[in-house]
């Protein structure tokens, strides 16, 4: 029983440092580089990608030492060492009293669980040895123009342009399943825009009459790890008006975080398949 009680304390104070770590992010302002970083480390939890950028900001690529020697890389002389955490299958046993022919007996049961325990990774400009290429994926286009009419035609949504008032750049309709955007943007505007809105369409689930600005915060991050795999320097997303809302509920975002980080990976995945079905068709 000690053992659970332990590892539930474990949990709790991993968690809470993720938390903190969290809220320093917000509150230095630093959410844009943090979403930034963040899609390069897409094997590794979110909880874990927090507490990497909070040690090592300016990590690029992280692994073990024995997975770097695989690589034929070895760590350098006082290399700075990140601390994450590794989940590992693992056994206990219990005692459990039963009746047996009405006599009490005690039954010894096991039990799978997961066990979490701090281990150690380096990233790659704390190694030397044989260079290891950092492949970054986009489409193979620098004309914003083009990836616009690529994204038009991935929309399972029909797309209408024309000038819309008040400083609306663009809207999802849920009732009409169908996004319009302010015909006067710029292409690079459009397309950033349309990023946000099929991001509403694809993946927003949250309830926006009551939960607007989770669903704002939610979107707009995603939408911005999408335009930056892509190539597209997205500045007209408003960074402060996300932190805005995150501000004060890091707990609650810390969920949030695992949510932009699967949807905006399937978002890139299904723009990158659909190129590809693109390239068939043109050869």
């Amino acid at each position: 029983m000690k053992s659970k009680i332990n590892r539930r304390t474990r949990a709790k104070e991993i968690y809470e440092k993720v938390v903190k770590n969290v809220q320093n992010i917000i509150e230095n302002g630093e959410y844009e580089k943090y979403l930034k970083f963040q899609k390069q480390f897409t094997k590794y939890s979110f909880n874990n990608i927090v507490l990497i950028y909070s040690q090592f900001p300016d990590a690029t690529k992280v692994a073990g030492k024995a997975k770097w020697k695989e690589l034929g890389r070895e760590l350098m002389p006082n290399a700075k060492a990140i601390h994450i955490t590794a989940g590992m299958p693992a056994q206990g046993k219990t005692t459990v009293k039963k009746i047996v022919n009405g006599e009490e007996v005690e039954e010894e049961h096991t039990y799978n669980y997961t066990a979490y325990k701090q281990v150690y990774v380096y990233d790659i400009s704390q190694t030397v040895g044989e260079p290891i290429p950092l492949e970054t994926k986009f489409l193979a286009s620098e004309d914003m123009a083009s990836f616009y009419e690529k994204l038009k035609q991935f929309s399972k949504f029909p797309i209408h342009e024309r000038k819309l008032d008040g400083g609306l750049k663009g809207f999802y309709s849920p009732s009409n399943k169908a996004i319009t955007l302010d015909s006067s943007l710029s292409v690079d505007a459009k397309t950033a825009v349309l990023l946000h809105e099929l991001a509403h369409g694809l993946y927003d689930d949250f309830d926006y009459k009551t939960d607007k600005n989770l669903s704002e915060t939610f979107v707009e991050s995603v939408a911005y790890i999408v335009a930056d795999s892509f190539g597209l320097d997205n500045s007209m997303c408003s960074f402060n008006y996300i932190t805005r809302y995150a501000k004060g509920n890091a707990d609650i975002f810390v969920d949030l975080g695992t949510k932009i980080k699967k949807c905006a990976s399937e978002f890139i995945k299904e723009l990158e398949e659909f190129e590809v079905q693109e390239e068939k068709l043109a050869a």
